[in-house]
């Protein structure tokens, strides 16, 4: 499956950049093969369902390919996100591991993802997680949704109800002050 959806990966940013078919030549040189071997697989995937192909015209994504490309794409650009930007892993890098990962990530996997860089991101349209990092809550109750491990020793963990005030937080264990750095780490939702 992971080859499939390379390919409607591929087709769906040439109609999204140039808003025309995918020509073999095209496909060809964006992922690297002979023109013979897209031609093989752009039918594959028109009795897959996935594209409408016309030999010498080119294949265009059927509304059941492109439901699948922009899931993937969303993968992709939400997981280079996580990498690059919370991880500090190097670009390129982070596009490699994002690529290799969109395919095999499972939808649990990527709510959970979501849930890390919720409200810091621009990959969906609107984002369906309604949570906030610890360094834009606002004083009230929370939930903790994820909280790095060392942090256990002062109460703060998955599932575990907490308070920000002024600046703060409070736990079972009493109050404490966490680096701005660690802060947007935690992610919290409204109590």
């Amino acid at each position: 499956m992971e080859r499939v959806e390379e390919y409607l990966e591929a087709i769906y940013d040439i109609q999204e950049e140039t808003n025309k078919v995918a020509k073999t030549g095209e496909l060809a040189k964006i992922l690297n093969v002979k023109p013979s071997s897209v031609t093989e697989m752009l039918i594959k995937l028109r009795d897959m369902g996935y594209v409408d192909y016309q030999p010498y015209k080119g294949a265009k994504l059927t509304r059941k390919g492109e439901e699948i490309a922009k899931r993937i794409k969303k993968y992709y650009l939400a997981l280079y996100h996580f990498f690059k930007d919370y991880l500090g892993i190097e670009g390129e890098l982070a596009e490699k591991l994002s690529c290799e990962l969109e395919h095999h990530i499972t939808e649990d996997a990527f709510v959970r993802v979501c849930r890390i860089i919720s409200g810091n991101c621009d990959v969906c349209e609107s984002c369906t997680q309604e949570y906030v990092s610890l360094s834009n809550a606002d004083e009230g109750d929370y939930e903790v949704i994820v909280a790095p491990s060392y942090l256990t020793k002062i109460g703060l963990k998955p599932g575990e109800v907490i308070s920000v005030v002024e600046g703060e937080i409070e736990t079972q264990m009493g109050r404490f002050k966490i680096e701005e750095g660690v802060k947007r780490l935690i992610i919290l939702s409204r109590f």
